[in-house]
């Protein structure tokens, strides 16, 4: 009984199950079916297969191969132009530094060189104030001298009283 039971159970799928059409699941593609890669219900297997090959029948593994090494290529590229630009940063930096040191310099030199006119233009108005100086005291010793001159000259330049003139070796 237990037999019978468990076949009445089954008994209405098993109908159901014949009553459905058996569809094909493995079938042959047709001439006209897209290439999927598989070659009736198999798929190829190797370099050249149907699945290479994409929508515009382009070698898809060539293509990825390609572009693979230009982007292989583009970023040793960029790996050379980020160090280059790091190289000129750096010389750049340096280079600014230098330019700090040499306007600090330039600066100081034009100070210094202020400093030193000023300096000499105080030294010229010094010796040129001396130069008065001695001009005044050589002025005042020239009249001194002309003064001193003058007295002595005065006295030459009386007028001699006549005296008569003694007879030599005589008497009055």
């Amino acid at each position: 009984m237990n037999m019978l039971r468990k076949v009445s159970l089954l008994l209405p799928f098993a109908v159901a199950f014949s009553a459905c059409e058996s569809s094909p699941i493995g079938y042959e593609p047709r001439a006209e079916d897209p290439l999927d890669g598989y070659k009736g219900t198999l798929q190829q297997a190797g370099a050249n297969t149907e699945v290479d090959w994409g929508p515009k029948q382009e070698f898809l593994l060539s293509g990825y191969t390609t572009l693979r090494d230009q982007h292989d290529k583009l970023q040793k590229e960029h790996k050379k132009l980020q160090d280059d630009n790091a190289n000129l940063t750096l010389r750049l930096s340096g280079e600014g530094e230098s330019l700090t040191r040499e306007r600090t310099l330039r600066a100081q030199a034009e100070a210094e060189v202020t400093s030193l006119q000023t300096k000499r233009r105080e030294l010229e108005a010094r010796i040129l104030s001396i130069g008065i100086e001695k001009a005044k005291l050589e002025q005042a010793a020239l009249l001194a001298k002309i003064a001193d001159l003058q007295r002595q000259l005065e006295p030459a330049q009386t007028p001699a009283v006549d005296t008569p003139a003694a007879p030599h070796g005589g008497r009055q």
